[in-house]
């Protein structure tokens, strides 16, 4: 069986009143919340596989030997966003 609605009425002073204190006692909740980093974030993390993880150290570390003391081999991630772009403009990009 349905309950019928009820009716509360507030005046505009009130349901300001109302407002700031719910905005208000959410904001302190939040900023007393610890902060974590996405790299804290263990939902992000996928099955234990030491074998791959030790695949991608490597091919890591094998860019950074090869690239990282050429400056010129880089790309800013705004100069990669515009390569991006004129490459799926052009229809280079797969699928």
């Amino acid at each position: 069986m349905s309950t019928p609605p009820t009716t509360i009425p507030l005046n505009p002073a009130d349901l300001e009143a109302l407002v700031r204190r719910v905005v208000r006692e959410e904001l302190v909740r939040l900023l007393r919340a610890p902060l974590h980093s996405i790299l804290e974030d263990e939902k992000h993390e996928g099955p234990e596989d030491p074998t791959e993880d030790e695949r991608l150290l490597q091919e890591a570390l094998t860019v950074l030997r090869d690239y990282g003391d050429k400056p010129e081999a880089w790309m800013s991630w705004e100069d990669f966003e515009a390569e991006l772009e004129r490459a799926e403009a052009a229809g280079e990009l797969p699928g």
